[in-house]
């Protein structure tokens, strides 16, 4: 099953605001800069790291799991960084059939 994918460009400071305080594992002060572009990838856990593994070793995205309350294995994960390096990213994983 494909992961579905949400591209967020330029995210407001609300928008990162929420994002940055649901990432496990938290982040440090200096790993919070850099989020011209957020690419959210949702589905389930092997496939997500499938993609995360892809898509960090193609770009330099950065990478962290957003913690929700789904009981299904079901799951989301950030992707972020410069807005080319996150389109790129979300292009690899496109290419390898692994969005939608």
């Amino acid at each position: 099953m494909p992961l579905k994918t949400y591209l967020i460009v330029r995210p407001t400071e609300a928008c990162l605001e929420i994002i940055r305080s649901r990432l496990r594992p938290p982040l440090k002060e200096e790993n919070l800069e850099g989020w011209d572009a957020v690419l959210l990838l949702q589905g389930y856990v092997a496939e997500l790291l499938e993609a995360v593994d892809i898509a960090t070793k193609a770009t330099k995205v950065k990478a962290a799991e957003i913690v929700g309350n789904c009981p299904q294995q079901f799951n989301t994960i950030a992707l972020w960084g410069r807005v080319s390096e996150v389109k790129q990213a979300l292009l690899v994983l496109k290419e390898r059939r692994k969005v939608e």
